[in-house]
């Protein structure tokens, strides 16, 4: 397998709801990608924290309705989310828009993990696209792997 992203880097509140965009190039052919996405920690373990978080989020968010909300407990454990999705030089090539903070995705020709779309492994430019969510933590580690799998010499 040909490595294509080795990256590990750290996401703060600063980024929620922004996305960050990992460029790669599968330059040779191959037949297979393998994404491994994973980061931590998942969820907020300072509870009075989350609490302030979400009275602050309520005020800001909820008008009029906030009396409805009145057990913030349902709200809790507090969870960051950060997900991805897949463009190939012919356009996207699908989502994994899950809570799951550890993923392997794979893409071949005739089949693709879950919310991504099978089909040939494009030569050209790629991006892996980290969509932020939400951070609750103060930091978020983030690693992602990305292989071109059977590449053809």
């Amino acid at each position: 397998m040909k490595t294509l992203i080795d990256t590990e880097f750290t996401v703060f509140p600063v980024s929620e709801k922004t996305n960050i965009i990992l460029p790669f190039t599968v330059s040779e052919e191959a037949t297979e990608l393998v994404i491994d996405y994973s980061y931590s920690p998942k969820t907020l373990a300072d509870n009075e924290k989350a609490e302030r978080l979400i009275r602050e989020n309520l005020l800001r968010d909820a008008g009029d309705s906030i009396g409805e909300y009145t057990d913030s407990g349902k709200f809790m454990p507090l969870k960051n989310l950060i997900t991805l999705s897949l463009d190939s030089p012919s356009g996207y090539r699908g989502a994994a828009h899950r809570q799951d903070s550890e993923q392997h995705h794979v893409i071949r020709r005739n089949f693709a993990s879950v919310g991504f779309l099978k089909g040939e492994i494009e030569k050209g430019q790629w991006q892996l696209v980290l969509n932020v969510h939400a951070v609750v933590t103060d930091e978020v580690k983030c690693k992602v792997r990305v292989h071109a799998g059977g590449v053809l010499k």
